[in-house]
C-alpha cells in the first residue's frame, strides 16, 4: 500500500489528538483531558483513499520541555560540527542520558520517520518562547512542516499575531483548523496545503481531496433523505377513533409516542452517520400535538382526483368547487342525505377516499399531526443536521435542539402548504400507519427527492 504520512506534533494540550478525531471523524480516538500530558504513546489512524493508497496520521506526545531540549541540541551537537538533522539523530542516539526527555524523544522519533509534519498551535495561548523553540526543533527535520492553528473561534484575536511569528519564522503554509467548531472546507485547505509542500505527492493528495469530498457529500445526501423521509412518515401518519373522548384520547397518544419513537430513530441514525454518539446529544422530546384529520376537498391535488372521477353532472354543474360542495354536505348531514348523482360521486372515488367519507357518516375521526409540530418536527432536524455538519469530533458540548417555532418558518420548503396538503391525501405513505402500502410509490419519491432538494 502507497502511504503519506504525517506526524501530528505540538505542545502539550494544543489539540493533537482532537485533530486526529476530527480528521479521522471518530470521537473515541486516543484519549482527551484538559491535563497535560495525555498522550503518552504515538497512536496511528489512517485516511483510506482507496485499495493501495492511504494518508497515515500519527499522534504524538505533547512537547513538556522544548527549551531544555534545544539547549542540548546547540550546546551538545553545535550547528559547526553538526547539520540539523544529524543533531536530532545523535541526540537520539544517546537518549539514555536524557530520561527526563523521554517524550520528547518519541515525538523526534516520529519527526524524522514521517514525511510531514503538522505542528497544533493552540491559539487560546499567547506567543510564548517554548512555542518558537519547538519551531526551532522542528526545522531541524528538515521536513515540511503545517502549523494548524487550532480553537479559531475562542482564540480569534490571537490569529494575526500568529501569522506574523509564524512568517518570520518562514513558515506561509499554515491553515486555520477548529477541532471544535468544524468547517470542511478547511480541512481541504490542509490537503491543499500539503500539496504545495509535496509536489511529489500531488496526485494522491488531488484523489485523496476527491474521496473525501465525496464522502462528505454522500453523507450530506444520506442525511437529508433520513430527514426527508421522516417528515413524509410523520405528515402524513393517520390513525383512527369512535367519536368517543376516551378513544380519542387513546389512539392520540399512541400516535405522539409513535411519532417520538420514528423522531428518535431518525436522530440515532443521523448520529451515527456522522459517527457522533448518543450522549453527545442533550434531546429535548418533540411535543406532539394530535390534529383532527380534515380531508381539504379544495387543495389542487384533489379538485384534480374529484374532477376526473365525479363525472356527469355534478361535475359540470356550478363548477368544480359547487360538485365537491354539495357532496361534502350530504357527508356532513349523514347517510341519509346521500343519494342520486352524489351516491355516484362517492362510490366514484371510493378507492381514494372511501375511508375519510365512511368516517364522516360512522362517527369516526381521524387524528394526525398538526402543522404546527411538523414545522417544529422539519426545524429540528435541520437544525440538527447543520450542527452536525459544524460539529469536530473532539467537541464536549452537548448538542441542544430547540422545540419551539422560534427556529424561523424561513427555513421550511417554499411549497411547504402544497407538500402537507399532498402528503394528509395519502396515509399508505407512512410506514406508522397500519394499512401501509406501496401505493402511489413513484408520486412518494418524487416528493421525497422534492424535500431532499429543499434541505
Amino acid at each position: 500500500m502507497s502511504d503519506l504520512s504525517v506526524a501530528v506534533v505540538g505542545h502539550a494540550n494544543a489539540g493533537k489528538t482532537s485533530l486526529m478525531r476530527t480528521l479521522l471523524r471518530d470521537s473515541e480516538f486516543g484519549e482527551v483531558a484538559d491535563q497535560a500530558g495525555t498522550t503518552r504513546h504515538v497512536e496511528g489512524g489512517a485516511l483510506l483513499i482507496d485499495e493501495s493508497q492511504r494518508l497515515a496520521l500519527f499522534d504524538t506526545p505533547g512537547l513538556e520541555d522544548s527549551m531544555a531540549l534545544l539547549h542540548i541540541l546547540n550546546e551538545k551537537f553545535p550547528a559547526t560540527s553538526h547539520e540539523g538533522i544529524e543533531r536530532l539523530q545523535r541526540f537520539l542516539a544517546e537518549v539514555d542520558h536524557y530520561p527526563e526527555l523521554q517524550q520528547e524523544a518519541k515525538v523526534l522519533r516520529a519527526l524524522l520517520s514521517n514525511d510531514l509534519i503538522f505542528y497544533v498551535i493552540d491559539l487560546r495561548e499567547p506567543i510564548l518562547g517554548k512555542y518558537l523553540d519547538e519551531l526551532k526543533i522542528l526545522s531541524y527535520a528538515a521536513k515540511p512542516v503545517i502549523p494548524v492553528l487550532n480553537f479559531t473561534v475562542q482564540g480569534k484575536d490571537n490569529i494575526p499575531l500568529w501569522k506574523e511569528q509564524l512568517a518570520r519564522l518562514n513558515f506561509h503554509a499554515f491553515v486555520a483548523f477548529d477541532n471544535v467548531h468544524f468547517e470542511f472546507s478547511d480541512e481541504v485547505k490542509i490537503y491543499q496545503k500539503m500539496q504545495t509542500l509535496l509536489a511529489d505527492k500531488e496526485q494522491l493528495l488531488d484523489e485523496l481531496i476527491q474521496s473525501r469530498q465525496a464522502q462528505w457529500q454522500s453523507t450530506f445526501n444520506s442525511a437529508k433523505q433520513l430527514v426527508a423521509n421522516l417528515f413524509i412518515d410523520v405528515a402524513s401518519a393517520r390513525y383512527s377513533a369512535d367519536n368517543n373522548e376516551q378513544q380519542i384520547e387513546a389512539q392520540t397518544q399512541a400516535l405522539q409516542n409513535a411519532v417520538r419513537k420514528k423522531e428518535s430513530a431518525c436522530v440515532k441514525q443521523l448520529l451515527q452517520l456522522y459517527q457522533f454518539r448518543q450522549s453527545d446529544l442533550k434531546n429535548e422530546v418533540l411535543s406532539i400535538q394530535g390534529g383532527e384529520w380534515q380531508l381539504d376537498l379544495f387543495s389542487s391535488d384533489n379538485l384534480q382526483a374529484f374532477g376526473i372521477k365525479l363525472g356527469g353532472n355534478i361535475a359540470k354543474g356550478a363548477g368544480i368547487g359547487v360538485a365537491i360542495d354539495v357532496a361534502v354536505g350530504g357527508i356532513t348531514l349523514g347517510a341519509a342525505a346521500l343519494s342520486g348523482g352524489v351516491v355516484g360521486a362517492l362510490w366514484s372515488v371510493k378507492q381514494r377516499y372511501y375511508n375519510e367519507i365512511e368516517a364522516k357518516i360512522k362517527g369516526k375521526r381521524y387524528l394526525c399531526v398538526d402543522e404546527a409540530t411538523l414545522q417544529v418536527l422539519w426545524l429540528r432536524q435541520l437544525q440538527l443536521l447543520n450542527s452536525l455538519q459544524q460539529r469536530g469530533h473532539a467537541s464536549f458540548d452537548k448538542i441542544t435542539l430547540a422545540n419551539s417555532l422560534e427556529l424561523s418558518t424561513d427555513n421550511l420548503p417554499k411549497n411547504w402548504k402544497s407538500y402537507l396538503r399532498q402528503l394528509r391525501a395519502y396515509p399508505q405513505w407512512s410506514s406508522l400507519n397500519k394499512k401501509h402500502s406501496s401505493n402511489e410509490a413513484n408520486k412518494r419519491e418524487l416528493l421525497l427527492t422534492t424535500l431532499v432538494d429543499n434541505i
